[in-house]
Parts: C-alpha cells; sequence; structure tokens
C-alpha cells in the first residue's frame, strides 16, 4: 500500500520522506527506474512511497511547480528575500536586482528589513515608501519584533531565505528554529544514523510548511530575458505601463511614457527606475551579444 509525503533530505542514494498524514519520517530508498531515467529526486518533492520491510521505497514523483538550482529545491512557494539598511547598509540598487531575480521564477516574495532595533526612524519610513508595492517584514532577533509576524507568512508554505551578506539570514533562521521548528529525524526502525546531505534539507514549521535550512543564495542573472519583460519584474512600473502612449513602451525613450511622469512626479521612486534602466541595459547589451 501506497501513501504520500514531502522529501525533506536527500542524499546520493536515500531520501528522507516526511509523510503527509503521519507525523513520520522514514529513510526511503529509490526504484530503480529513477536510474534508469536518470531522473533525480530532489528535496521539496512530493512523492507516492510504500513501507518495504524496515525501510521505504519511493515509487514516483508528482508533478513539479517552481523549482530553484541554488539551493536545490523543488515546489518553492515562496523566497524571504532579507536585507538590512544598517550595519550593512545595502544598497537599495543591490535590493533591486535581488528582487529582480526572485520575480523572474515567478514565485512569491516577502521583503524582510532586518536588525530593526539599529535602524533610525528615517531610514525605515524611507524604505517603506521606496518598496511600498511588496509584502514587507520589519524584524530584530535581537527584541524579537516582527518574527512572529514572519512565522504567519511562512504557514504552510515551502520557503527559502535569500539575501546579501551580513544581513541576519541565519540569526533569523536560528530565531525561528529555536521556537518553531523540528529538524528532521531518521525513521527509528531504519536504526541507521544521520547522513552527510548533499543538498539542503526542509525543516518543518510546527504550524504548518517548510523553510529550508540553510539561507539559499540567488543568482542574479537576466541574460534570458527580453527588454519587454524587465517591466514585469517592477510591479509599481508594469501596472504603469498601461497608461503609457505605446503599447510596446519600455520607459526609456519613448514619447507618451506614464512611467517618466510618475518617476518625475516621484510616485515612482527614482532609485526604483534607476534599477530598472541598469537591467534594461543589461539585457539589450546582451541581446545584442547574441
Amino acid at each position: 500500500m501506497t501513501t504520500t509525503g514531502r522529501i525533506i533530505s536527500f542524499h546520493s542514494n536515500f531520501a528522507i520522506v516526511k509523510d503527509d498524514r503521519k507525523d513520520l519520517e522514514t529513510l526511503c530508498t529509490l526504484r530503480g527506474r529513477f536510474k534508469l531515467s536518470k531522473t533525480k529526486p530532489m528535496v521539496g518533492d512530493h512523492v507516492e512511497y510504500m513501507i518495504v520491510g524496515d525501510r521505504g521505497r519511493i515509487e514516483s514523483i508528482f508533478p513539479r511547480t517552481i523549482t530553484l538550482k541554488k539551493p536545490r529545491v523543488a515546489n518553492i512557494d515562496t523566497v524571504v528575500v532579507v536585507v538590512s539598511v544598517s550595519s550593512p547598509d545595502v544598497q537599495y540598487s543591490t535590493i533591486d536586482r535581488i528582487i529582480a531575480a526572485v520575480a523572474l521564477s515567478k514565485v512569491e516574495i516577502v521583503l524582510v528589513l532586518n536588525k530593526l532595533d539599529i535602524t533610525s526612524d528615517e531610514k525605515i519610513k524611507s524604505f517603506k515608501r521606496v518598496y511600498s508595492p511588496y509584502v514587507t517584514v520589519f524584524t530584530s532577533t535581537v527584541t524579537g519584533e516582527g518574527i512572529e509576524e514572519l512565522k504567519g507568512k511562512l504557514k504552510g508554505r515551502i520557503a527559502v531565505f535569500a539575501g546579501p551578506s551580513g544581513v541576519g539570514k541565519s540569526s533569523l533562521l536560528n530565531t525561528i528554529s529555536s521556537s518553531n521548528l523540528r529538524t528532521g529525524r531518521i525513521s527509528k526502525a531504519t536504526n541507521m544514523g544521520r547522513h552527510t546531505t548533499s543538498s539542503a534539507s526542509l525543516l518543518e514549521l510546527e504550524e504548518g510548511g517548510f523553510v529550508v535550512d540553510t539561507p539559499g543564495f540567488i543568482t542574479v542573472d537576466f541574460k534570458e530575458s527580453t527588454p519587454s519583460e524587465v517591466q514585469e519584474l517592477f510591479p509599481e512600473i508594469r501596472s504603469a505601463s498601461m497608461m503609457c502612449a505605446f503599447d510596446d513602451c519600455v520607459h526609456d525613450a519613448e514619447p507618451g511614457c506614464y512611467v517618466k511622469e510618475l518617476v518625475k512626479s516621484g510616485k515612482i521612486p527614482k532609485s526604483r527606475y534607476k534599477s530598472y534602466l541598469e537591467i534594461l541595459k543589461e539585457v539589450r547589451t546582451s541581446n545584442d551579444l547574441n
């Protein structure tokens, strides 16, 4: 009899599967046909498996939705982009590029401004104005501010953390982990110790959902994008583009551009528009070279 579960850790020949209905984690082998077809399971895969003796055996993998290459995780729902504007003072241009890179994958973005305890009210106010189009959580691992709200955003999701170095991604994960996560356990029935993982693992939230156990790395690469697609990565520009005089306006040198009017009036932050133009230039250069 088969049942279903989620791969929470994957190794060269084994996977740990968390059952969908029971609080049970089982060390599973792979059917030979996976090797023959060169199909490699991924952390996050939703699978059908069968208990065979003291272990499980993965029978099939359900179709995947969104996957990330690094970390290698399937069926991601949310990318939590963690940033700071105080120690380190991350430039808006860097934040914009990371958010745009996440947007390429069509996954939900939760923006987290961390280190609130050392961030001035003026910087917080400015950040809110610039990034108003995004779901944003303001956190501090020192005071605990925003931690419960962040947990709520992760409930029932498969999430990965991303962001520049030094902004506190690991601290946030540790803060959540110390109060609300259960790490994967190999079934006692296997009588085997923990293996060295060759990829990311999922930690299970008590309220439901999973988070990748290590901060993610988002590769910032727009080479395969087209100029018209770049505006899709900036929600405030995308929504304003419908009012432009030309349907194919890319908001650079075209007349009758409503986006440029909003930038001039301050309704679209200049920093966001500048980041847009920089990525647009990068994409155009790449297209010309190809």
